[in-house]
Parts: C-alpha cells; structure tokens; sequence
C-alpha cells in the first residue's frame, strides 16, 4: 500500500521586524512524518512546546495541489517554496527543485 502526505511548515525570521515567511512542502512517501502534530488539509497555528520554535503554520495534505492552494490562501505573496522529499529509503529529506510563482502558477525552479 502506497502512502503519501505533503506536509507544509511555514516559519519566520526572527531576526528581522518585517520578515518574509519561508515556506516549505516536505513529501513524504511510504514514510509517516516523524511528528503528528499537523493538521490535516488545512494550515492552523503550529503549537508552542518547551522549546520557542520560529514554526507559525503547519498542515498535512494528500496532494501537492491541496498544499499549494493553502499557501496561497494564506499567503498570497509568496513567491518560493522550498521543497523536500522524504522515502522510506532516505535517512534525511532530500532537497529538490523548489517551485517558484510566475504568472499566477507554481512551477519548479533550477534545482538546488
């Protein structure tokens, strides 16, 4: 049975006052994320635990097309997403191309 999820994290930096979102779609497939703490099918506010993450949103989707439509809910002016994919066979998530917004649809970029 094949299994995928696309978990999008969106975070920000911290350091600056107006700081851009980074936002980011890890795929997982025939591997459950390490973590269950995301919604599923839409972003919510990511908990707080012991530790001050910088992690503001988070959702778990069952298609790419899903997780893209979210983030443009939400945020309407991003421009790159970085992505990942995570296998059963991978010890860390693999960077891959990551999608940029040009004319009003996500594409892949060059890759990294």
């Amino acid at each position: 049975m094949a299994y995928e999820v696309f978990r999008v994290e969106i975070t920000r930096d911290e350091t600056r006052e107006a700081g851009a979102a980074l936002i980011e779609i890890t795929a997982y497939f025939d591997r459950m994320p390490e973590t269950n703490l995301a919604t599923r099918g839409m972003l919510t506010r990511a908990q707080k635990g012991v530790w001050n993450s910088r992690l503001s949103f988070t959702g778990d989707f069952a298609s790419l097309a899903e997780a893209l439509a979210a983030i443009d809910a939400a945020y309407p002016e991003a421009r790159q997403i970085r992505c990942y994919e995570y296998t059963v066979d991978d010890e860390y998530a693999r960077e891959v191309a990551p999608l940029v917004k040009a004319s009003g649809a996500w594409a892949p970029a060059a890759a990294p």
